[in-house]
């Protein structure tokens, strides 16, 4: 059982990894807001740090806001309104919620206060930072049919070796009921259902997380709706720790595989997030696929990172410079100019592969994903399958506070080629393929079954155009 400061740990873990789960498209910080924080932990909250606090956020936003009318809020009211309850805080989550009451009057993404205790060391899971490394348990859950489903599971991770398999319904985590909230997702419309859904997911999935280790109880129901109960052990996560200025370090993973078809292969890449350091195993695992006849990019729960990436990721797919978006701010307009890589990552000059490529994404696909999704599907370079992705696209930084917790700020509007803006609408796929329990049951990935028959009805040696039906 949890103890209050194992249950308020946890609740302050769940912030940092949706926090992560909404992407970063920009790293930075302030250093006029760094304060010195001992083993102590943060300074003690007076009034003249919760007001410090307080009007630091207003005022980063109120300069580095997009939009110099901040989308028809009146952002001076907003202070004038929320700064006294900022003065009478009495405590530091007192003051958190008037911080995040401002945000809220926004209505946009990528806004989200992090306590800094998270922010400086992370451990998912219901332990103390120092029991261990993070873990997991080889699986993650999505929605279907208005229960939770078992979506993925790692063929060497501890849920596949105690006999989990895609399809069954997860009932409860650690005796805890692990759907609760799911009827006021499903009653939801538009985009507000898709940010409660990415929300609920991550929030979901996170309470799968632990120090590896450590222990986690399922309470599952497998394809013949009989009740299994299996207590896991976590693994250490596999893959590369990554730490992206103020946010809390994140584990990046590159999967790949040749799967044969039919006159050859097609390559299927996926990444778990936009992280510098894994770009040369991206680079090698699309060369390796090269000669395939199709390639599909695997971006599902994938929430973002560095937006910057996807100019070197799409460079792969065009022979010609080619425009897949914009970042706008207040004082400068960036563009996502993409350009052929012709040379492989071992120096061999190579051209850019001009095969069909297909999109796999999800209501976990945010940020970063997002704009590349949406890039190379409005440039008809890929077709896109799966569901929408979340809607959350405005490219963001993440700066310490006087407190010493973390905010991250919207400081651009991002849009596709033709001035697409993917914030509050999402990608909608060429194909939406819905996830049905009974294709997980199956052992089918009904997503990538779609893409790859896609790929194998074009024609050797023509560029695919998204807009295309079948």
């Amino acid at each position: 059982m949890c103890n209050g400061k194992s249950l308020r740990s946890r609740a302050s873990k769940v912030a940092a990894a949706a926090a992560l789960a909404l992407g970063v498209a920009l790293g930075g910080q302030d250093a006029a807001a760094q304060v010195a924080v001992g083993a102590a932990g943060p300074p003690p909250l007076t009034r003249e740090l919760a007001v410090a606090t307080f009007d630091t956020a207003w005022t980063w936003i109120a300069r580095s806001h997009y939009d110099s009318l901040f989308n028809g809020v009146d952002w001076d009211a907003v202070r004038t309104e929320l700064r006294p309850r900022a003065e009478r805080a009495a405590t530091m989550d007192e003051l958190r919620g008037v911080v995040s009451t401002m945000l809220a009057r926004l209505g946009e993404s990528h806004y989200v206060l992090i306590p800094g205790q998270v922010a400086d060391a992370i451990e998912p899971g219901d332990v103390e930072p120092e029991a261990g490394a993070p873990g997991d348990v080889g699986l993650e859950v999505r929605l279907a049919g208005g229960g939770l489903v078992v979506w993925r599971v790692d063929a060497d991770g501890p849920a596949a070796a105690a006999g989990i398999r895609t399809g069954w319904i997860l009932d409860a985590i650690d005796g805890q009921p692990a759907a609760a909230g799911v009827d006021g997702v499903e009653a939801l419309d538009g985009i507000e259902r898709q940010r409660a859904l990415t929300r609920f997911l991550m929030r979901t999935n996170q309470r799968l997380t632990g120090a590896a280790g450590s222990r986690v109880a399922l309470k599952l129901r497998d394809g013949a709706d009989r009740t299994v109960e299996s207590t896991l052990v976590r693994r250490d996560t596999p893959g590369q720790s990554i730490q992206l200025g103020n946010l809390p370090a994140m584990i990046a993973r590159v999967e790949s595989a040749r799967l044969a078809v039919d006159d050859g292969c097609v390559g299927v890449v996926r990444w778990n997030v936009w992280m510098v350091p894994v770009a040369p195993q991206i680079d090698r695992a699309i060369d390796a696929s090269r000669d395939c006849r199709g390639i599909v990019l695997d971006l599902r729960g994938n929430p973002g990172g560095v937006a910057g990436m996807l100019i070197g990721v799409a460079g792969h797919f065009f022979a010609e410079p080619t425009t897949l978006g914009r970042l706008r701010s207040r004082t400068a307009d960036l563009r996502f100019n993409a350009n052929p890589r012709r040379v492989a990552p071992d120096g061999r000059p190579v051209q850019p592969y001009d095969g069909p490529v297909a999109i796999l994404q999800d209501a976990l696909s945010v940020s970063t994903s997002e704009l590349f999704a949406g890039g190379m599907q409005a440039t008809g370079r890929a077709r896109i399958f799966g569901e929408t992705s979340a809607g959350q696209a405005l490219p963001a930084v993440a700066s310490r506070l006087p407190n010493h917790d973390v905010l991250m700020y919207v400081v651009a509007d991002a849009t596709g080629p033709g001035g697409e803006r993917f914030e509050g609408t999402g990608v909608r796929p060429d194909q939406d393929v819905p996830l049905r329990r009974e294709d997980l049951l199956a052992g089918r990935d009904a997503a990538l079954d779609a893409a790859i028959d896609w790929i194998l009805r074009q024609r050797v040696g023509t560029v695919p155009r998204s807009k295309e039906r079948p």
